[in-house]
């Protein structure tokens, strides 16, 4: 029979959220440079590599708090997190896509590397943080630093 797993501590879903912000930074960066000198967009210059190694670990950092607060308090956490989190990535990107200026180039550009950019944080962090979260063998514990006793 197979021992139960421990339980999920805020620790472990804050450092889950933490190294998918970080993951998320590394492929929003390629992408931002990838998707901008495809298309030829120098304005906007607000994402940049600072501020996306500021913003993405943040917002995943709290992303990984609401997932504690989802398995800790609600049956299904698990599958309600990522349902959540899908469902407002999906309507973030919708918004995105039908504001703004329609005529003005830079402005059409500028958004298809928001949608991008929303996409790639909605799903990594639908996915990534529980995966990381609930990892068996990624964070130490007690018994892995004493040894076994």
């Amino acid at each position: 029979m197979k021992p139960p797993d421990p339980p999920i501590i805020l620790s472990r879903c804050l450092l889950a959220g933490l190294f998918t912000g970080l993951i998320i930074a590394l492929i929003v960066v390629i992408f931002n440079v990838v998707y901008r000198n495809a298309t030829d967009l120098i304005a906007y210059a607000i994402v940049m590599p600072v501020s996306i190694f500021l913003a993405f670990p943040l917002i995943n950092l709290i992303a990984g708090g609401i997932y504690f607060l989802f398995i800790g308090h609600l049956r299904k956490g698990r599958l309600l997190y990522t349902a959540i989190t899908l469902l407002v990535t999906a309507i973030i990107a919708f918004v995105t896509e039908l504001t703004g200026p329609q005529t003005n180039p830079d402005a059409i550009k500028f958004r298809g590397l928001l949608f991008g950019l929303e996409l790639i944080e909605g799903l990594m962090a639908a996915f990534l943080i529980p995966f990381f979260a609930g990892h068996p063998k990624l964070y130490l514990t007690d018994k892995d630093i004493r040894g076994e006793e």
